[in-house]
């Protein structure tokens, strides 16, 4: 499916821009892509209908019809259809991937078994003249709780993530892990309280509590035999509070009068499944997973009508993963020698009361670009894949805007020609960008402070602000492809005009809007505003003939 409208815009934009695309160098296209911000006429407007979230908006064709109804009439010209979500579950007939209703994850039972979202999305948009490009998560292919997706039927393929635990040991040498230093206890849980914090000890009575004064134990209160009131957080020690398993621990192994280690730790190696995170990240370098990843783009592509590809989780999932064997073995390949310490020489994590920080090793920064450059690869496959079909397709994702922040998942979403100047960042870090593979860039610019001004006082810098967070990007990608700032709507529940003023920041300061996501306008009922904000008819950059020749040339 192709919009009619690209029939129309065989013209080169030279009667709206000062500089001819013909003409265009690295110099040009900055020129062009810089006035095309100016431009009120040529802005990208893309909706994102997220797959979960929205099952009971889109779970019967009448449906369907009625939103890509509302999307059209709102101006809209791009659809963003999550067809893979975190979980590994897709929503059309794939023989790859497993179908969300054949999920065990909470309202995925809803979703109708052998139901086509994709094709009827894309029959639906077809009558509007809607382009719709399908968004496909890569690298998170499970949900923890639910214990459920791909990532569970290969664990082979989960990230193995680096961790550092507090324990308690007792005299008798058998420990086990504190769970949180002045939070709340939770089941099975084992709790450290600090008399800084608390005067005694603030969980329910369904548990056993523990004083220690100076690494002696002084008493032990099973308050849910004797039903006690809470213990006290001694001044000179601290308390401990225990449910479930981790209480049964407690009474096994400690007495009254011995002394006890409250603050030992220990680092190991934990799969995705057993990681505190709802997503299930797998490896990225692994050759399989890769291959499963292309295999269901491909199917997609060749099995649609679609305009594009959109990779989402493309990345790392916190700078924590991945350290496996494999990975290990990968970068004393990318370095040309061995890590002698592993993994302090990357970086030791160490534990401070409830703060946990790293402590950066020697190969640190190397670490930092190894992983940028993997991610870099694989959007390197996937772009020549998709291109490999079919030139007209587009190809795209969607990131956080955050880019001082964002090194830590592994993506360098910047241009290659920009050299961030961050202390985490090595020499040669800026040739793992990936903006000259796009053709176009969605930025999630969430903050629900709009301007700079906004911010004053809050001691936050500049882009923890919608406008100051375009505007970073806009530097950091260089104008190497156009770049749309995206809104989380839920930020602005309750103050549409707070919405309203952030659509025109990121139209001001980008080229164009990506609004996250489609389960908002329907539950703020805020279409009216989406028609009243995008009144006026524009083209979008990356549905210009003229404008993807020249991003696709001089990249």
């Amino acid at each position: 499916m192709k919009k009619w409208l690209h029939i129309l815009l065989t013209v080169i934009i030279v009667m709206t821009m000062t500089t001819p695309i013909q003409a265009a160098s690295d110099k040009g296209r900055e020129q062009v892509l810089s006035n095309l911000v100016k431009n009120k006429n040529m802005k990208g407007r893309v909706l994102w209908y997220d797959l979960s979230a929205n099952i009971h908006n889109l779970n019967t064709p009448e449906k369907v019809s009625e939103v890509v109804q509302k999307t059209a009439n709102a101006n809209i010209d791009t659809i963003v259809l999550d067809v893979k979500n975190y979980t590994g579950f897709v929503g059309y007939n794939s023989e790859i991937a497993p179908h969300m209703s054949e999920a065990n994850i909470s309202n995925y039972s809803d979703f109708p078994a052998g139901y086509d979202l994709l094709a009827t999305v894309i029959e639906e948009a077809d009558k509007h003249g809607l382009e719709v490009l399908a968004n496909v998560n890569v690298f998170s292919e499970g949900n923890n709780t639910y214990k459920d997706g791909p990532a569970f039927d290969h664990p082979e393929w989960q990230s193995q993530f680096y961790t550092a635990i507090r324990l308690v040991e007792a005299v008798n040498g058998e420990s086990t892990e504190i769970d949180g230093i002045n939070t709340d206890r939770g089941k099975d849980q084992l709790v450290l309280y600090t008399p800084d914090q608390y005067d005694q000890s603030p969980s329910n009575r369904w548990g056993v509590e523990i004083q220690a004064v100076n690494g002696e134990i002084t008493a032990i209160e099973d308050r849910s035999i004797t039903g006690a009131d809470p213990l006290e957080v001694p001044e000179n020690g601290v308390l401990l509070s225990a449910h479930g398993e981790a209480r049964n621990w407690v009474l096994e192994n400690l007495r009254i009068g011995d002394k006890i280690d409250h603050e030992k730790t220990e680092q190991n190696f934990i799969p995705a499944s057993e990681y505190p995170a709802s997503s299930v990240f797998i490896n990225p370098i692994r050759e399989d997973v890769q291959e499963y990843e292309l295999s269901i783009i491909e199917e997609i592509i060749t099995n649609y009508e679609v305009d594009g590809i959109v990779l989402d989780r493309a990345r790392y999932a916190n700078e924590h993963a991945d350290f496996s064997n494999l990975s290990r073995e990968k970068f004393e390949e990318y370095i040309g020698e061995p890590v002698l310490n592993w993994p302090e020489d990357i970086y030791e994590i160490q534990l401070d009361g409830s703060e946990k920080t790293i402590e950066e090793g020697p190969q640190y920064k190397e670490w930092i670009e190894f992983r940028a450059h993997n991610i870099q690869s694989f959007f390197t496959e996937a772009e020549n894949l998709i291109h490999s079909y079919e030139e007209d397709l587009i190809f795209t994702t969607y990131v956080g805007s955050w880019y001082p922040l964002y090194y830590n998942e592994g993506v360098n979403w910047g241009s290659q020609t920009y050299q961030p100047d961050y202390d985490w960042a090595s020499e040669d870090y800026h040739k793992t960008g990936y903006a000259e593979y796009l053709d176009f860039l969605m930025t999630g610019n969430y903050y629900y402070e709009v301007t700079e001004e906004e911010l004053e006082g809050s001691g936050l810098p500049y882009w923890y602000s919608v406008e100051g967070s375009a505007q970073l990007a806009m530097e950091v990608v260089n104008y190497a492809t156009p770049l749309y700032g995206s809104l989380y709507l839920a930020q602005y529940q309750d103050d549409p005009e707070q919405f309203r003023k952030a659509i025109r920041a990121v139209e001001d300061n980008t080229h164009g809007t990506m609004l996250f996501d489609l389960v908002y306008l329907e539950n703020y009922d805020w279409w009216s505003i989406l028609e009243e904000e995008f009144a006026n008819n524009t083209n979008a950059p990356h549905q210009n003939p003229g404008i993807l020749k020249m991003i696709r040339e001089d990249n």
